[in-house]
């Protein structure tokens, strides 16, 4: 496989409050990629589960100086596009716009991020949506069980343990001054990643990222989160929900993972991808969904981060066919974790994974998102060019090792749907 971006394209700078910068030229597109992160997600919360995600989605409700309206007015002027998402981690702040606007679009930009005025009434409008997102998911299959397994696979002060969407009570309580206080703590320049990608030459990158965040400071030392120890359970931990008049049953079944800087991640990830994402999602959807017809859908998913997050496999099935689909997701695991992959089925998976990578890196937006994640896992500028090498690298055997850490007999189980 050819090289998609070469260690040399990427350029890379830290500005004088902190913020990390880094580049890719495009000349000739006419337009610039954003993707902004920020260490300021879910993760930070603490006690008030929630919260972040109602700072997140506030920042482009208005700022000192324009309103949410006059916002939205500009950027639709421009034909650009600003997003805002809390994820656990990070606050990702996304967008794109022509190459002739970017020093208006970079000012916008850096306005959400570290002037924002939290109008009261944006605030109750947010609070207004949050809350119906809450209960709205609190009713669905998928949503309950994901929150019954974090409660199950993590110590109750973890931050995985937190429901993603947040605790109603906490998004009923928050207040202005609450959302400018975790705000004032968390965004900070020294903790903050912005990579640019498209037809920006270098210097002027560099202009004009420190133009539109001129001044910004971080004030006294970073709050660091307190992460409890996570604990593998004796056995079986199982937990069902009722949702009565449903006629789905969602499972979710599994254990914690590596984290995304662990050694041990890239055969977790291929294991991940060959037993619940490659073709029919992998083995596991193959044999439960396509031979068994057990499952409307199964797959496996590893969620790591720097904080090591869920390893599990899903299934929604017929309430009649939980306890047939829960045995074979089992035992197609268990024949994975003795057999290994087959040579035809890891050529695959390998040709699935850099393929997918180059396929991402067509776009700016896609080339952008990668630069933040190189930045947020110190993986390396030249890591786009060593990353086909490393997953032609993994073998069989480290790959069927890898999987032998996802749990059989000391896993965490929800099932979320009507009774039974």
């Amino acid at each position: 496989m050819s090289v998609v971006l070469a260690a040399e394209r990427i350029r890379r700078a830290v500005l004088p409050g902190g913020l990390r910068l880094l580049a890719v030229e495009r000349p000739g597109s006419g337009m610039v990629a954003v993707h902004l992160l920020v260490q300021a997600g879910a993760m930070f919360d603490g006690r008030h589960a929630g919260t972040a995600r109602f700072v997140a989605r506030t920042l482009e409700r208005g700022t000192r100086r324009r309103s949410g309206q006059q916002l939205a007015e500009e950027l639709d002027g421009m034909g650009a596009t600003l997003t805002v998402t809390a994820a656990l981690e990070v606050v990702a702040v996304v967008g794109r716009a022509l190459a002739e606007d970017a020093t208006a679009f970079l000012g916008l930009l850096a306005e959400v991020v570290t002037r924002p005025a939290f109008p009261a009434a944006e605030v109750e409008k947010v609070r207004g949506e949050l809350l119906t997102e809450v209960r709205v998911r609190a009713l669905d299959t998928w949503h309950a069980a994901e929150r019954a397994f974090r409660q199950l696979a993590f110590p109750p002060d973890h931050p995985h343990a937190a429901p993603p969407d947040g605790e109603e009570a906490v998004l009923q309580a928050l207040g202005v001054p609450d959302l400018a206080a975790f705000h004032a703590r968390h965004y900070r320049p020294d903790r903050t990643i912005l990579a640019l990608v498209g037809d920006l030459p270098w210097s002027r990158a560099q202009e004009e990222a420190a133009r539109a965040f001129e001044g910004w400071q971080a004030a006294g030392e970073a709050v660091e989160p307190v992460i409890p120890p996570v604990s593998v359970p004796e056995g079986v931990r199982r937990r069902e929900v009722p949702l009565p008049g449903k006629s789905q049953s969602d499972i979710v079944l599994g254990g914690v993972g590596p984290a995304r800087t662990d050694p041990a991640y890239y055969p977790a990830m291929m294991a991940t991808v060959l037993l619940g994402q490659l073709g029919m999602m992998g083995r596991v959807g193959e044999r439960v969904r396509e031979r068994m017809g057990l499952a409307y859908h199964a797959s496996m998913e590893l969620r790591a981060g720097r904080l090591p997050g869920p390893w599990w496999v899903r299934a929604g099935v017929n309430p009649a066919n939980v306890e047939r689909a829960i045995g074979a997701i089992l035992e197609e695991v268990a024949r994975f974790q003795q057999e290994g992959p087959a040579p035809d089925e890891l050529a695959d998976a390998r040709d699935y994974l850099t393929g997918s990578l180059a396929v991402r890196l067509e776009t700016h937006g896609g080339v952008a998102a990668a630069l933040g994640e190189i930045e947020y896992y110190a993986l390396g500028l030249d890591y786009l060019e060593r990353f086909p090498g490393i997953v032609r690298g993994l073998t069989a055997e480290e790959i069927r090792a890898a999987a032998e850490a996802f749990p059989l007999d000391r896993y965490a189980l929800a099932v979320a749907g009507p009774e039974r």
